[in-house]
């Protein structure tokens, strides 16, 4: 199956609410070397150690920080306002999600790169001066991402190295696991996270960008509200003739799951679901998202009678015993719930 191209639509000139606007008047000059914009939903203290490290990690480089909180309740922008205020702070008003919120930085960037960062990670003390070096030396290199480790120092694997489409979503979610056969492994499209190399799709946890890469496919694609704006983004970026990049030797500690850990547990999985989907329709049409349905509706049957026989074998083998069948069976009847249109994501908000 090959991907199309979406159709060309008109682009609005944007209205920007006034607390952008002010934002925008009253933002300093002077060189830049690099921004940073970090979208923020209820996460002070993520936050708080995010920005800490970030102001550790800068070192000799002029660094912009844009902090866009999505109408925050739990006194994150009252904690960035009273710890960090050299920093830029901008509230959105609502809860806009990843890519729209951090669409509202784009007039007020300075520089010509622009890192997309997440609030649950942190910049260890040489992270930022190789990404910014190697991407200036590389001007074929559109975005660039970096080695992401959990707490303890285990790198994360990196997105399978494949055009997201219907099949491949089907596969992906009929074959990759976390325990999967190594021999297995090898047939899919892996790239080893401890190698530097030029890869085809970046986690949007960390994401370096040109700004006028970014501007010229017009930034985040505003319809997602998480999870496959980063996919798209480095599509469009691979359309355009630009190259990504994946720098091993750059790295930060990213808490997985810390940004919606204050959500209710079944949102993330129907959110992923939804954006993916919404991805399928972008670039296949509505059959295209019928045929995603269709695969997680199989995919998920095929899991779960997979893991009643995992469970019948846990007294004997080891493979068993190492699977949670609680939180699996969990996401795969959600997601099959979804599938059904009996689930669908309800995005928080704040009450009164």
């Amino acid at each position: 199956m090959h991907w199309h191209h979406p159709k060309r639509v008109s682009i609005r000139r944007r209205t920007w609410p006034l607390h952008v606007k002010n934002s925008i008047e009253t933002a300093g000059v002077g060189f830049v070397d690099l921004t940073i914009v970090i979208v923020n939903w209820n996460g002070a203290e993520l936050l708080r150690n995010c920005l800490a490290s970030v102001a550790n990690a800068q070192g000799s480089l002029a660094v912009q920080v844009i902090v866009v909180d999505n109408d925050s309740w739990d006194g994150s922008r009252e904690m960035v306002q009273w710890k960090f205020p050299q920093f830029q702070l901008v509230n959105s008003g609502a809860n806009l999600g990843f890519g729209k919120a951090n669409n509202l930085a784009r007039p007020l960037a300075r520089s010509d790169l622009v890192l997309f960062l997440n609030p649950d990670t942190v910049l260890l003390e040489n992270s930022l001066a190789p990404m910014v070096e190697f991407i200036r030396r590389h001007p074929e290199i559109g975005a660039l991402g970096c080695k992401m480790r959990e707490e303890d120092g285990t790198p994360h694997e990196l997105p399978l190295q494949w055009s997201p489409t219907p099949w491949t979503q089907f596969l992906h979610l009929l074959l990759a696991t976390n325990n999967m056969p190594s021999g297995l492994k090898k047939l899919l499209p892996y790239a080893d996270p401890r190698h530097s190399g030029f890869v085809t799709k970046l986690y949007g946890g960390c994401i370096m960008a040109r700004k006028t890469a970014l501007d010229a496919i017009g930034w985040f694609d505003e319809r997602y509200f998480m999870y496959a704006e980063d996919v798209d983004l480095c599509y469009s970026l691979l359309q355009r003739g630009w190259k990504l990049y994946y720098l091993s030797e750059a790295e930060i500690i990213h808490i997985a799951g810390g940004t919606s850990r204050k959500t209710k547990r079944e949102f993330p999985i129907l959110m992923m679901c939804e954006s993916i989907c919404q991805l399928m329709r972008k670039y296949y049409g509505r059959a295209g998202g019928l045929l995603y349905r269709l695969g997680v509706f199989t995919s998920c049957h095929f899991r779960l009678l997979l893991l009643v026989i995992l469970r019948g074998l846990a007294v004997v083998s080891p493979i068993g015993r190492r699977v949670n069948f609680a939180d699996s069976s969990f996401r795969y009847r959600v997601m099959i719930l979804w599938c059904l249109k009996l689930r669908k994501p309800m995005i928080p908000q704040k009450v009164g």
